[in-house]
């Protein structure tokens, strides 16, 4: 009898059963069904100008040699070399009902299904005094649930996200909720409102609140980098990029100059950006934008643990539209998937239309929220650390990304910072962000120029 535990093991060669073809051969095969076209027809070039190709092979890896590991700068492939601590991103629900009774409603239904985090937008639902954020977030257990707060500017009041930021701060004081589990993003993001609400300057303009919000707001995160209206206003994705880092440094140099230490001062940010439905390029942005983080505040003088980049993604309306329900589903689904393998610490997916005939309400956000669990919790994609990294195409991606975003960064620098250029004319911006839309005013300019 064979002690099969003692016999000799076969090596299988899986290289034998295969035919060895050349990149050669496919380029011959693929010519003969070109028509007379080159290979090179097959080519893309994104609005960034950037070429994708056909197929890519080992000869387009990055002379540069590998990305590294996560968990080690520049954080291409990741922050955590563990991955996400519970097995996947934080869950992060938009609340943005038209009332404080219905911002109630939706905050705990969204905690009790599934979501693990809160993504207010004060403005939307209308939060003016310290009792109505009270109000939209009664029954929450604020020790066990971090609240986000989406940069607000209530114009009625004429008080922007500082006086939210109080507010948040006086509730957890009321509720006797210490520092140590004090979590969240208090959505300082002057800058950016007034970009959004197309007005010069913010009433915190100055940040010089900034510097006592650190102080008291404990493990939550003070200072939101909000990109993710870019696709909303047809910018690209490497302005996005080059804008969100500007304006991080804009922040650094003025709250330096408060005596605040830039350890302290990154420590504090954190980063929104807009995730879409065209995967690749969002899993390289994502992985792009924390390499440059840490390039940055490398150069700042941070230790490696402080130059990594907290990443919030929130998908995109853009392509959303009110007739066609199941290309909704699918757009927002991919969107999240790209994210959570671009590797976004948290994902917020925003309800879409489910049909003409049903607008708001549970059946949304139901969709929006089982979108993020299918991918989580039963596809556990989270569960593999940058899956994506290794791929030819998605590496010179990221890299050609990454170059392009750091020239238009560049650009904007020396052009004086995001404050200088903004305070220019508005062709001056658009030349530098792409074809960003600053407002209605500037539609006519768009179209002239097409």
């Amino acid at each position: 009898m064979v002690n099969n535990s003692q016999s000799e093991k076969e090596t299988i060669s899986m290289s034998g059963y295969f035919n060895e073809y050349s990149r050669q051969d496919w380029e011959d095969l693929a010519l003969e069904t070109l028509s007379g076209k080159s290979i090179d027809s097959l080519n893309e070039i994104t609005d960034d100008k950037i070429e994708i190709k056909a197929i890519y092979t080992s000869e387009d890896q990055n002379s540069k040699g590998s990305t590294g590991v996560a968990d080690v700068t520049p954080f291409t492939r990741g922050v955590k070399r563990s991955g996400y601590e519970t097995g996947t991103w934080d869950i992060r629900a938009l609340i943005d009902e038209p009332t404080i009774e219905s911002a109630n409603a939706a905050a705990l239904n969204e905690l009790i299904n599934g979501s693990t985090s809160l993504f207010l937008d004060p403005e939307k639902i209308g939060i003016s005094s310290i009792a109505d954020l009270d109000h939209t977030l009664k029954d929450v257990f604020l020790n066990m649930t971090s609240v986000w707060f989406k940069p607000s500017f209530n114009s009625s009041h004429k008080s922007g996200s500082t006086e939210v930021a109080k507010w948040m701060i006086e509730l957890w004081d009321q509720r006797g909720i210490g520092d140590s589990e004090r979590r969240g993003g208090l959505g300082i993001d002057p800058i950016g409102l007034s970009i959004q609400n197309e007005i010069g300057s913010m009433p915190d303009s100055d940040l010089s609140e900034v510097p006592d919000l650190i102080h008291k707001s404990g493990l939550a995160k003070v200072i939101n980098i909000d990109s993710s209206f870019f696709p909303e206003r047809n910018g690209s994705t490497s302005a996005e990029l080059a804008y969100s880092l500007s304006l991080a440094v804009f922040y650094l140099r003025k709250l330096e100059e408060k005596d605040l230490e830039i350890e302290t001062i990154t420590k504090n940010m954190y980063f929104t950006y807009s995730s879409s439905s065209d995967q690749f390029m969002t899993i390289a942005k994502f992985r792009a934008a924390r390499r440059l983080w840490a390039q940055i505040t490398k150069e700042c003088g941070c230790s490696s643990e402080n130059q990594t980049q907290s990443q919030h993604a929130v998908t995109s309306t853009n392509a959303m539209g009110d007739k066609d329900p199941w290309f909704n589903a699918f757009n927002a689904t991919v969107a999240a998937f790209a994210a959570g393998i671009g590797g976004a610490e948290a994902i917020t997916v925003v309800p879409f239309p489910f049909s003409d005939e049903i607008s708001g309400g549970e059946s949304e956000r139901r969709m929006a929220r089982n979108a993020q669990l299918l991918l989580a919790e039963e596809s556990h994609i989270g569960r593999v650390i940058d899956p994506a990294g290794g791929s030819w195409f998605v590496e010179q991606l990221t890299e050609r990304l990454a170059q392009k975003s750091w020239e238009i960064f560049q650009q904007i620098e020396f052009s004086g910072g995001i404050e200088e250029v903004l305070n220019k004319d508005g062709d001056t911006f658009k030349e530098l962000l792409g074809t960003l839309s600053l407002g209605s005013s500037n539609e006519g300019e768009e179209e002239d120029r097409d």
